[in-house]
């Protein structure tokens, strides 16, 4: 109010009570343009608390700069708002607009991408040093024409932009556009979107740190159970390496006082059949002689001792060689002397497996006795880690073992004269289009209950198990998995449909050679589908 005004109407006015009443209308008249100052910065406060209010309720910066520009284009009454973003690494000649208010009737902004090399080589030195820029009239400003371009194509007549620099690093901007017409910045204006910017980088700081928190926790739960799955699997190894040298040991300990029986039985055999001959011929000559001889030969039976002694050797002979076939399984199947990759027999590998299960194979007072067919193609030596394709096979097979067992159990057809429980095992050469050349595939199918869609999708993940506690690890198929890729080069798939079985393909390289080598040249036996195969969803071309 100016009080100089106010002298001069007492003097004019003589009147004391109509001076009063003027000098109210004055008064009145100068509050009202500053309630409306107070009003309009009281809804600057109440904005930028909002502001504050959302980045501590919810780091969510999608959600928060969409509120901030609605709330930013309403106060200023401006035509745009938008938080513009660089994009990392482009100098920040690059970036794109990542949220927007704006008014109807102007171009929106959104996902555009600007590419500005102007602004990289001038401005942005500016802004990251904290600069502001108020520009009233953009082709008043004596801006490089390359600016100006970009600024038209969003049709900008006056812009206010701030700078967002989380930790003094310009990570965008915040661009309060005017595209009607010209506008002159007022200071309140710029104080309160530089103080909303400043906030902004607060919360785009705390999101970053999040984001890097949580993908740091990501990336140590991911090591904790690498190292988890990594320790499991060598103490699972060094049980597989213990488990061989222990049957290698035993088979070697075995193997000593079975050859000493074996080599002499042949020996026994012969000393037998002499001194039977001997008896035979003494017995023609003395036995009427002596009636006390004819009576102890008699008790003796001496007919049927005769008869059965050489019995009872063969029957030593076969037990023997029954011991020294499973000392050579053992230690086949052990394979610890042949650590390299060696060209190995695959039948030679299964026979083996299948003679160490064979007592799994045998009928119980619950479930009938398990049929192993054997259905083996022409192959030629595969070159592999032996001992390791060795716990492949065992693992597979102990799991089609363990599963008919189970359908046993639970009452399946299998064993009641429907269908009886059976494991087909398959091999042959199938067609290797990358090297022109084959590779073999060993198919092992069984006839049990099949394995759910959801269950199959987990197969191979480490730890996963649907046996009871303390009767699988759930490491065997992921373990075998990785012998086979990994090791191999090859690939182990499972089909199955519920009701109907399981089949598992092992595909192996026939050599491992060097890219230059010639490709194999092996003629193939291709294998040819069963009536099985049907629901499996595949077919095998001749």
């Amino acid at each position: 109010m100016n009080f100089d005004n106010l002298d001069r109407l007492r003097d004019c006015c003589r009147d004391e009570s109509a001076f009063e009443r003027m000098k109210q209308i004055l008064v009145n008249a100068n509050q009202v343009p500053m309630t409306a100052e107070q009003s309009l910065e009281n809804h600057r406060q109440q904005a930028l608390l909002r502001v504050i209010t959302n980045i501590r309720a919810s780091l969510d910066l999608d959600s928060l700069f969409q509120t901030t520009a609605t709330e930013v284009r309403q106060l200023l009454n401006a035509d745009r708002v938008g938080l513009f973003r660089f994009y990392p690494d482009s100098n920040w000649d690059d970036g794109e607009f990542v949220s927007e208010d704006v008014l109807p009737g102007f171009h929106s902004a959104l996902n555009a991408r600007v590419h500005d090399h102007c602004f990289g080589e001038q401005y942005a030195v500016h802004y990251q040093a904290g600069r502001i820029q108020a520009i009233s009239d953009i082709h008043q400003a004596g801006l490089r024409d390359c600016h100006v371009d970009i600024l038209r194509r969003f049709q900008i007549r006056a812009n206010l932009v701030v700078p967002l620099r989380p930790e003094n690093r310009l990570w965008g901007l915040l661009c309060i556009h005017q595209c009607s017409a010209p506008r002159e910045w007022q200071p309140d204006e710029i104080q309160f979107v530089e103080q909303i910017a400043d906030h902004l980088a607060v919360a785009i700081q705390q999101a970053e740190l999040l984001a890097q928190t949580q993908r740091q926790a990501e990336v140590l739960a991911q090591t904790v159970e690498d190292l988890k799955r990594s320790r499991t699997q060598l103490i699972q190894s060094e049980k597989m390496s213990s488990l061989g040298q222990l049957v290698a040991g035993i088979a070697h300990e075995i193997n000593n006082p079975v050859n000493f029986i074996y080599g002499n039985l042949s020996h026994a055999s012969q000393y037998a059949q002499d001194l039977l001959e001997v008896l035979t011929l003494f017995q023609q000559e003395h036995s009427s002689r002596s009636p006390e001889l004819a009576e102890r030969m008699e008790e003796l039976d001496l007919e049927f001792l005769m008869a059965d002694f050489p019995k009872i050797l063969a029957s030593m002979q076969l037990g023997a060689d029954r011991i020294r076939q499973i000392v050579l399984s053992l230690r086949n199947f052990s394979r610890l002397d042949e650590a390299g990759m060696k060209p190995v027999d695959i039948h030679e590998g299964l026979d083996n497996t299948l003679l160490i299960l064979q007592h799994r194979f045998k009928s119980r007072s619950n479930a009938a006795g398990i049929k192993i067919v054997k259905e083996y193609g022409e192959l030629p030596p595969v070159e592999c880690y032996a001992s390791q394709l060795n716990q492949v096979f065992m693992n597979i097979l102990s799991n089609a073992i363990d599963a008919l067992e189970e359908a046993a159990e639970v009452g399946d057809r299998l064993g009641t004269g429907e269908q009886f429980p059976q494991i087909t095992i398959r091999t042959g050469l199938i067609p290797d289009s990358q090297t022109n050349s084959s590779r073999v595939i060993i198919r092992i199918a069984d006839n049990a209950l099949g394995i759910p869609e959801a269950i199959q999708a987990k197969l191979f993940e480490p730890f996963f198990t649907t046996k009871p506690a303390g009767k699988g690890t759930g490491l065997g198929l992921s373990i075998s998995q990785q012998i086979i890729v990994e090791r191999h080069n090859g690939s182990l798939e499972c089909y199955s449909q519920p009701g109907e079985g399981t089949e598992f393909w092992i595909e192996l390289p026939i050599q491992h050679k060097s890219p230059a080598a010639e490709p194999s040249t092996v003629e193939q036996s291709p294998i040819e589908p069963s009536a099985s195969d049907k629901w499996l969803g595949y077919k095998i071309e001749a």
